[in-house]
C-alpha cells in the first residue's frame, strides 16, 4: 500500500512538473512584430537654384524589377535568421513617375521582435516582356533629360545585394512600416550626368552595359555605388 501510495504521488508530480513546463514554455513564447515593408524613392535636387536636377540631370521615371526578397536578423528566440517576404514573387515597381518619388506596398511579415539588419533581394530580368517594352532585358531603367537630350541609364544585371539598415540595425516591435529605400543622390555619387555624350548620334545619351555611346566609367561608377544607394528605415 505505501509503494502504491509513493508510486502515485510520484506521478502527480511528474504531471504537475509537465504542465508547469508547458506553461512556462507559453510564457516565454518570445513577442511578435507585425512589419509592412514598402520600396520607395528617395531623391534630393542638387541646390534650390537647380529644383529637380540629381547630378546634372532631370530624373523623370525609375522602374525596377526584383525577386527573392527575405528580411536578415536575429532574435532572441531564433538567433540569425533569414525570412522570406512574398516567398517566390517578383516585383515591378515604377518608383518615379513623372519626376516624383513614389511608394508601393511590397508585402507584409509577422516575425520575433528583435533587431534586424537588413533586407536582401535579387535584381532580375522579366523574361516574359516583350522586346518593344521599355524594361525588356532590363532590371533597373531610369529616364530623364539631361543637356536638352534625352537621357536613357539601366542595367541587366542581376546581383544579389543587401540593403543595410540606416543605423546598422532596426529595432522591430508591434506593428510598424518598414522602408527600402532607393537613393538616386547615392546613386549617383562623384557622377555628374551632364558630362555624359550621345557617342552614337542617335539623339538619346545612354549609360549601359555595352557601352554603345561611350559612358563606360560612368556606368561602372554607378554600378559600384548600387549596393550603397539602398537602405531601410523606418521612416
Amino acid at each position: 500500500m505505501k509503494k502504491n501510495t509513493l508510486i502515485m504521488s510520484l506521478l502527480a508530480l511528474g504531471c504537475l512538473g509537465f504542465l508547469t513546463s508547458c506553461n512556462n514554455e507559453d510564457a516565454e513564447e518570445p513577442p511578435k512584430a507585425n512589419i509592412t515593408v514598402k520600396a520607395r524613392a528617395v531623391t534630393e535636387s542638387d541646390t534650390e537654384e537647380n529644383n529637380g536636377l540629381i547630378s546634372g540631370a532631370s530624373i523623370t521615371s525609375a522602374d525596377f524589377v526584383f525577386g527573392n526578397i527575405s528580411i536578415t536578423g536575429n532574435s532572441s528566440s531564433s538567433g540569425n535568421m533569414q525570412l522570406p517576404l512574398e516567398q517566390g514573387m517578383n516585383f515591378s515597381l515604377n518608383l518615379i513617375q513623372s519626376a516624383l518619388p513614389q511608394s508601393e506596398t511590397l508585402g507584409s511579415i509577422t516575425l520575433d521582435a528583435g533587431s534586424y539588419t537588413g533586407i536582401s533581394f535579387q535584381f532580375q530580368q522579366d523574361d516574359t516582356l516583350i522586346e518593344s517594352d521599355a524594361m525588356f532585358e532590363k532590371s533597373l531603367n531610369i529616364q530623364g533629360n539631361v543637356n536638352g537630350q534625352l537621357l536613357n541609364i539601366y542595367t541587366d544585371t542581376e546581383e544579389i545585394l543587401m540593403a543595410a539598415a540606416d543605423g546598422g540595425s532596426l529595432e522591430l516591435e508591434g506593428n510598424q512600416d518598414i522602408y527600402l529605400n532607393f537613393d538616386l543622390n547615392r546613386l549617383f555619387d562623384n557622377i555628374d550626368l551632364s558630362l555624359a555624350t550621345d557617342g552614337n548620334s542617335n539623339g538619346t545619351i545612354e549609360i549601359e552595359p555595352n557601352n554603345l555611346d561611350g559612358n563606360r566609367n560612368i556606368y561602372l561608377t554607378m554600378m559600384g555605388n548600387l549596393e550603397k544607394a539602398l537602405y531601410i528605415s523606418k521612416n
